[in-house]
């Protein structure tokens, strides 16, 4: 009898001791996920959507409230094509004249051609690059609403690369020169050299989103979500996530 009680007793410990592994609660998780950003016109310049791919981590308070830090970056950027009409590059031209034409001099090349123009057309590239933190609610249940607010700071880098132009030359007593040269072209290739710039703007302000997710299993979870990145950048996503 004793045997007994002492091999039931044992035997409590190890299925107490399972069960409490079993219900330890998984307070961290982490996940990766992709997302599509909407970028707005600026300036009359239309942008197609970029994707972003990002990793989060966090950490549940409680059944219902975590804290979430997120980061994400494009994958594929967001692009667009611009025309700038008029530019002046007569300077340059009567430049490129002297150098084909070491003879002559500069009053020469004035008097023959007053003035050049282009109309340039440049291929404009936005990587768009977000760190966050937020404060997450979650419904229960396995399918479950998901609210979250915090702080996010956004940074766009825009790559401005020339890729054709209309060349006009004045000429007195003659034709003015006329020519289209697009990337690739010797005549493009040759004229000045035209540059790639870049330019990036960093802004921190407030964020925000709604979504859905639902449980897979007692570790892994998925969720739908429309983000507020900031007044100007939405994103809509889909993430994996594991807890632990």
């Amino acid at each position: 009898m004793k045997k007994t009680l002492l091999s039931l007793g044992v035997l409590g410990v190890f299925i107490s001791s399972a069960v409490a592994a079993q219900e330890k609660p998984l307070n961290f998780y982490a996940g990766v996920g992709y997302g599509t950003v909407a970028v707005p016109e600026d300036d009359e310049i239309s942008f197609s959507d970029a994707d972003n791919g990002f990793i989060q981590l966090g950490y549940k308070l409680s059944e219902n409230f975590s804290i979430e830090g997120q980061y994400s970056k494009s994958v594929k950027d967001a692009k667009a094509t611009y025309i700038e009409e008029g530019i002046n590059v007569t300077d340059e031209w009567w430049e490129s004249i002297l150098e084909m034409n070491p003879g002559t001099t500069l009053n020469e090349i004035q008097g023959v051609f007053p003035y050049a123009v282009i109309d340039l057309a440049v291929n404009i590239d936005a990587s768009i690059e977000t760190s966050a933190i937020y404060g997450v609610f979650r419904s229960s249940g396995d399918l479950y609403f998901k609210v979250k607010a915090g702080y996010l700071s956004e940074k766009t880098t825009l790559t401005i690369k020339p890729s054709a132009f209309d060349f006009y030359a004045e000429v007195l007593g003659n034709a003015p020169i006329v020519f289209t040269a697009a990337e690739g072209d010797e005549e493009f290739d040759d004229f000045g050299q035209l540059p790639v710039e870049k330019v990036s703007d960093k802004e921190s302000d407030f964020s925000g989103g709604v979504g859905v997710g639902y449980k897979l299993t007692n570790r892994f979870f998925s969720e739908l979500e429309y983000t507020m990145l900031n007044d100007d950048l939405d994103m809509y996503s889909l993430s994996i996530n594991f807890a632990f």
